[in-house]
């Protein structure tokens, strides 16, 4: 009988350490290289951990030996409150890998809305000079464009977050479930709205982008369970003028208009319009993410919930995997999913 073929063990990171001892990166990396701040029993916590699981201590001998790796973090929406926690936890990453002779620079988009002309020219012209400035690896939260062809023909290592470009382009994609995002909110509506019989809309974002798309899927796909009369989908591409023209066209057409489903962080048009309408709390709302009003309305009432990503969270997770791919030869591919969190008054002081 010939032997099984096997593949080669998968070798023992401190990424794997620190998931089993639940702490950072960072402390394993200063408890085996013998550096301060680190509590004499955890020291000897990781250090035994890291012999049994038979962990080599090779990773940071070779970062030291090999050029410095230049890592990207591009953060593009219309609402830097959006993706200003993206690029934080991408620059924390970096500071956990800081022993690993790491850098990484963050391009932060701050000019309004993303749809504009000016705002693609960013874009581009961002993603550009990412490709000729001798980086290794771009970590995008931003849109389908023809600059990331350019990338990949630089061989610059692409890793997207919230939205994909496609996986001829990128190596992977973090995001939050959207499918179930989309079925969480319309259990919440249809759990909360006294008449069910009411009319119920979704104010999206931009018309064809999965992220965007999946959340509108989930909705319709718990509708079959749980029956609610969705009369529109309104299409605001981020951009807040247009959700608040779209909206006070909404509430005309639907005078009786139950709840609004908020799929994308463009919720202050959607908000103000259905102030100035005079239906605020008489409308549920529930909207996506967190913010600053999101968090006063929702102590007030206003908004009922709203579906948390954790940005923070995608840049954080997107940057490590990065490294470890370009760092360690990773094999790491496809969409790494997160759970989305409902976010609600009783829960809000965690946010």
């Amino acid at each position: 009988m010939a032997p099984e073929k096997r593949s080669s063990e998968k070798r023992t990171t401190i990424y794997d350490i620190a998931a089993k001892l639940n702490i950072s990166t960072a402390t394993v990396n200063r408890a085996l290289t013998g550096k301060p701040r680190v509590k004499e029993e955890t020291r000897r916590l990781v250090i035994q951990t890291a012999a049994e699981m038979g962990f080599k201590p090779n990773t940071l001998a070779r970062s030291l030996g090999r050029r410095r790796l230049r890592f990207a973090v591009v953060g593009f929406t219309s609402f830097p409150e959006f993706h200003n926690p993206f690029l934080e936890g991408a620059l924390f990453a970096g500071e956990e890998l800081a022993d690993f002779n790491i850098q990484v620079d963050c391009y932060p988009y701050d000019l309004g809305a993303s749809d504009t002309p000016q705002a693609i020219r960013f874009l581009e012209d961002t993603l550009r000079e990412i490709a000729d400035g001798d980086y290794d690896g771009a970590l995008v939260l931003g849109r389908p464009t023809s600059a990331f062809e350019y990338l990949k023909s630089k061989e610059i290592c692409v890793a997207t977050a919230v939205t994909d470009v496609g996986e001829t382009i990128r190596r992977f994609h973090v995001c939050v479930r959207g499918q179930i995002s989309g079925r969480i909110a319309a259990e919440l509506i249809w759990r909360m709205l006294p008449d069910r019989g009411r009319p119920v809309a979704i104010a999206s974002g931009f018309e064809g982008l999965t992220v965007h798309e999946d959340t509108i899927t989930g909705f319709r796909e718990q509708t079959g369970r749980m029956p609610l009369n969705l009369c529109r989908v309104c299409y605001n591409c981020d951009n807040e003028s247009r959700a608040y023209d779209n909206t006070m066209r909404l509430l005309r057409d639907y005078p009786g208009l139950g709840a609004i489903y908020v799929n994308s962080f463009n919720c202050r048009g959607v908000i103000e319009a259905v102030r100035e309408s005079g239906c605020l709390g008489q409308v549920l709302l529930i909207t996506s993410d967190i913010s600053g009003d999101i968090k006063r309305m929702i102590r007030e009432g206003a908004i009922a919930a709203t579906i948390f990503q954790n940005q923070y969270e995608q840049g954080r997770i997107g940057m490590h995997r990065l490294y470890s791919v370009l760092a360690d030869g990773a094999d790491i591919r496809g969409v790494l999913p997160m759970d989305p969190q409902i976010v609600m008054n009783s829960n809000l002081e965690l946010f």
